[in-house]
C-alpha cells in the first residue's frame, strides 16, 4: 500500500498523524526516512502526543532511544544517525524493540533496514520547491 500526504504548514501535520494512526496502531514499527531538517522528529513528537504522551518529548539524537509510557503502550523513539553499523544497533537492544509489542519510531533506519518486520510502515519525508512537506507512506 502506498499513500502520499502533503502539508504546507506545521498546522496540517495533525491531520496526517490522525490519518496514519489506524495503520500505526496495528503495525507499531515505523521507519522514518528523510534529510536532516525534513521534519522526522517533529512528526514523531506529534505521533507520540496523539498516542497519549503527556510529558515533553525530545530528540534522541544523543541518548539514541527515548521511551514513553502511555495508556496505548510503550513508545520507543530511536535515532540511529550516529551509529555506524548494525552491530552498534544490536548492542543497544534494537532487535528486541523490533520484535516486541511496543511502538517503535526509528529515524535513520538504513543500517538495519533488512531487520525490520515485513509489517513495518515506512515514511519518507521530503520537501518540494514550495517548502511543502511530502509524506510518502508505504507498507505491505
Amino acid at each position: 500500500m502506498r499513500q502520499q500526504f502533503i502539508a504546507s504548514s506545521v498546522n496540517e501535520l495533525g491531520a496526517i498523524a490522525e490519518a496514519l494512526m489506524p495503520v500505526i496502531k496495528i503495525r507499531k514499527k515505523v521507519a522514518f526516512l528523510g534529510q536532516i531538517g525534513a521534519g522526522k522528529t517533529t512528526f514523531i513528537k506529534l505521533l507520540c502526543k496523539t498516542l497519549g504522551v503527556d510529558t515533553g518529548t525530545s530528540s534522541p539524537t544523543f541518548s539514541i532511544i527515548n521511551q514513553y509510557e502511555t495508556a496505548e503502550g510503550i513508545i520507543h523513539h530511536v535515532d540511529l544517525y550516529r551509529l555506524k553499523s548494525d552491530d552498534e544497533a544490536f548492542s543497544i537492544g534494537l532487535m528486541e524493540l523490533l520484535e516486541d509489542k511496543s511502538y517503535c519510531f526509528i529515524e535513520w533506519p538504513s543500517i538495519v533496514e533488512s531487520y525490520f518486520p515485513e509489517s513495518a510502515v515506512w515514511i519518507k519525508i521530503s520537501t518540494d520547491d514550495n517548502e511543502n512537506r511530502i509524506f510518502d507512506v508505504y507498507y505491505e
